[in-house]
């Protein structure tokens, strides 16, 4: 193979140059009008009104839990296997991660687990919808009530992914978007933050610019008003005019790349069943994925990543469970088993818009040559 498959595709579009032309020759790159007209339309692609855009994901994950009253000294209940940008936010807020186990080969939060980790100092969960796979929102959702804790859902990579036909982000409080350059839209960096109501989300619109009241901060003639208080200072976080305008560029085709995606999977699906030493990670009931990735549980993980790559499929065990950290500051004994195993054995593999009918047969070839070629090696150092 001669080729090389990227795991990951960038959305590259003419409409993007030309929207990121208008705006470099309008002057207009830190604001505009293009941020409120991709938070109404994202908000539109979703069915969610209160959509706040910020700098990036983590940023968005923060104000999420700043809004939730997490503090300092408080618990969020999170998985370790997740990215980085995730988790970081609980210790910018200087809380405490209680790491929740998976359920057995899935990637599902297991929430017997997650309820007999909850105690008084529980403020939040955290639930990430790995690599986009559907988690459990609604019986979680059920059980933060039940608790009287914030539900916040890392939609990072999950753009399109849904339950019961209902998207992910849609039973949280919260709910948080990726436009990082892999994800189902990008705007080079960027997130978004969805809340339930008007009046959360323009206390976050105030937040991710300081505190500013952008209806008082200034004057009829423009000056910096005097009279108009910022109560709480906040942060920079806003998304700009420039980024904005190429997630605009990308929305109305989003939905096509989305289903592109599903029809590859089920090409890989149909390949990869009955392959000895991998198989496919099972999805939630009545769940669809965005498959971000497609992930396998695989005997012999890092040989057969190494074999795939050889030939040059750039597949990735997708994270590194984050309590391994010492940042996090976690003084945590128990067992993960199931942690444990997924990232042992988990393996994600392209399977995105950007793949040709040819790649997919050279995905499902270096998947059947690496598996074989891995069991051959273990039957030869087994005799």
């Amino acid at each position: 193979m001669t080729k090389t498959i990227p795991l990951y595709g960038v959305v590259n579009l003419p409409e993007m140059e030309a929207a990121a032309l208008d705006v470099l020759r309008s002057g207009k790159l830190a604001s505009g009008e293009f941020v409120n007209q991709f938070e109404t339309k994202f908000g539109e692609l979703i069915g969610q009104q209160n959509v706040v855009s910020t700098i990036d994901m983590t940023s968005a994950l923060f104000l999420a839990l700043h809004l939730a009253g997490v503090r300092e000294g408080d618990e969020v209940l999170t998985c370790a296997f997740a990215c980085l940008s995730t988790n970081s936010a609980i210790a910018q807020c200087k809380a405490t991660p209680i790491w929740v186990d998976f359920k057995p080969l899935t990637v599902e939060m297991d929430i017997a687990d997650l309820e007999s980790k909850i105690s008084p100092r529980a403020k939040a969960v955290l639930l990430y919808h790995v690599a986009g796979y559907p988690g459990p929102a609604q019986e979680i959702a059920a059980l933060c009530k039940k608790h009287n804790l914030i539900l916040i859902e890392d939609c990072d990579n999950a753009l399109f992914a849904a339950r019961d036909s209902m998207l992910v982000g849609s039973h949280g409080d919260f709910a948080v978007y990726s436009f990082y350059p892999n994800r189902q839209v990008n705007t080079v960096e960027g997130g978004a933050l969805v809340c339930k109501n008007s009046e959360i989300a323009d206390k976050a619109r105030r937040l991710r610019r300081f505190g500013i009241n952008f209806k008082t901060f200034r004057t009829a003639e423009g000056e910096i008003n005097p009279a108009s208080d910022i109560p709480e200072i906040g942060w920079g976080m806003t998304l700009n005019n420039f980024s904005s305008a190429l997630g605009c560029a990308q929305l109305n085709s989003a939905q096509s790349r989305h289903h592109k995606t599903i029809e590859n999977v089920k090409k890989l699906q149909s390949i990869v069943e009955g392959m000895k030493g991998i198989k496919p990670v099972s999805v939630i009931e009545n769940g669809i994925p965005a498959y971000w990735v497609f992930l396998l549980f695989a005997d012999n993980r890092d040989e057969v990543i190494h074999s795939l790559k050889s030939q040059g499929v750039m597949a990735s065990a997708i994270h590194q469970r984050n309590d391994i950290y010492s940042g996090f500051d976690v003084q945590q004994t128990l067992k993960l088993r199931n942690t444990d195993y997924l990232q042992d054995n988990i393996i994600g593999v392209p399977c995105g818009w950007w793949l040709e009918e040819q790649d997919i047969k050279n995905i499902g070839a270096a998947l059947a040559e690496a598996t074989s070629s891995v069991m051959a090696d273990n039957n030869v150092n087994d005799a």
